[in-house]
């Protein structure tokens, strides 16, 4: 371990004092379940799961309880009583995924008390949480003593260079796969080696090997079940970041890449000069955003972003760079265009002149209102000079993004308050952090 490390270690261990109050919370949330499981005359036991239970947290973490029903429970029943356990919660919330599940807080410890049914092995699994008890009793049969610091160490420096979370905002990599990295290469900087040579196709396996064939980009056989990719989650972007981050920290180990400076928003002033110089035009659409949880509107976002890019690209404007999120109560939607105006007249290509529809092709455009010239043969194709609908991307946007699939909710939320905003007027002080950050091309350990 270098003096890099010995430093953050330091920084990221919690103290003995933290320790003993999270122990003290924990003993004090399986009680009151126990308690409440017995009130309500359930075949039912509190789990500890996630890093608290293999003691690879670092300060503040999340409590991770789960309630094991026996198999026979109806799922229904299952919903009904797991939500029913978190009621002991301060502030309770409600969260959906495959089931519900409560999201509080617990003398000052944010909380999930999540229902699961009690299995031995993955195969009789009857939901996706199910297999999570699993996972504890595997890395902690297989752990290390020495290594808990290792995976502390992976999960800061994921955290670091914006890679750590499996949820649908980041794509990156979960605290279980991180357990699992340092289980497969030893330590921290083990995982780093071996990252140097990762690419997408890449596949680790330990004693259980795959029992299907996966595509994502990054493939880790989950040990307790061969047809779960731990790593399904990881976009190819989060896995080139992390091998280039993997490979500077190597050849120049730095606590930025563990805490990165926090990037300061600049000024409309700062922001409308960058624009200014930089030739292009910005497009901000923004809509209001629905009271959803991450994991359900940020796939939702995507989808909005994905076909407002199909749409400009179908239309022949050339997009540099595109961002999509959610900042405060609104889902942003930025895009630079390379090409943002085009000409009033744009070739239309038709069928070969002795396909049989092509009669259909000479006979439609010869009666268009948008013809300006022909049609005509080039090479062996008919072709028409036709007036384009929209000759630059904001008026195409203002005409037709109402028309687009967004998402369920978000088709909602834009009949409501979508706006599209253009070069100086989408330069204001709430959309300052996102355009700072969309401008700011650095990784987070360059700042």
């Amino acid at each position: 371990m270098g003096p890099v490390e010995a430093r953050i270690l330091k920084k990221i261990l919690p103290t003995e004092e933290e320790e003993a109050r999270l122990r003290d919370v924990v003993r004090e949330l399986q009680e009151r379940l126990s308690e409440r499981i017995a009130a309500r005359g359930l075949d039912a036991k509190p789990i500890l799961v996630g890093s608290v239970a293999k003691g690879v947290h670092l300060h503040e973490p999340e409590i991770d309880m789960f309630v094991a029903f026996p198999p026979d429970l109806p799922r229904e029943r299952l919903e009904t009583e797991g939500l029913a356990m978190g009621d002991i919660l301060e502030r309770p919330v409600r969260m959906y995924a495959e089931h519900p599940y409560t999201r509080g807080w617990y003398k000052g410890f944010e909380v999930e008390i999540v229902p699961c049914y009690r299995i031995t092995d993955a195969s009789q699994r009857l939901s996706a949480v199910d297999r999570t008890p699993l996972h504890v009793d595997y890395v902690l049969g297989h752990l290390q003593d020495d290594q808990a610091t290792e995976v502390r160490l992976l999960k800061a420096f994921a955290g670091g260079i914006g890679v750590y979370g499996a949820e649908a905002k980041i794509h990156g990599f979960s605290g279980y796969l991180c357990e699992l990295l340092v289980l497969k290469y030893g330590s921290f900087r083990g995982v780093l080696e071996a990252a140097k040579s990762w690419h997408p196709g890449t596949k680790v396996e330990f004693e259980t090997i795959a029992g299907r064939a996966f595509n994502e980009p990054f493939v880790v056989v989950d040990p307790v079940d061969g047809n779960r990719n731990v790593a399904s989650a990881v976009s190819a972007e989060r896995l080139a970041t992390f091998v280039h981050a993997a490979r500077e920290y190597l050849a120049k180990p730095s606590d930025r890449f563990f805490f990165p400076r926090p990037l300061k928003p600049r000024s409309v002033a700062q922001l409308k000069a960058t624009l200014r110089r930089r030739e292009t035009h910005l497009v901000v659409v923004s809509i209001p955003a629905p009271k959803l949880t991450e994991d359900v509107s940020y796939p939702q976002v995507r989808k909005a972003h994905k076909a407002i890019l199909e749409l400009v690209h179908r239309r022949g404007f050339v997009v540099m760079n595109a961002w999509s999120g959610i900042e405060g109560d609104e889902v942003l939607l930025l895009f630079e265009f390379e090409v943002f105006r085009l000409p009033r007249v744009e070739l239309h290509d038709g069928p070969p002149v002795w396909v049989r529809n092509a009669e259909d092709f000479l006979r439609k455009w010869r009666r268009s209102k948008r013809r300006v010239a022909g049609p005509y043969i080039r090479g062996e194709r008919w072709v028409v000079e036709v007036t384009r609908e929209a000759v630059d991307a904001a008026a195409l946007l203002k005409k037709e993004v109402r028309t687009l699939s967004l998402g369920r909710d978000l088709d909602r939320a834009a009949k409501r308050g979508l706006r599209i905003r253009v070069d100086g007027d989408a330069v204001r002080n709430p959309f300052a952090g996102a355009l700072t950050a969309f401008y700011d091309t650095r990784f987070p350990w360059e700042r």
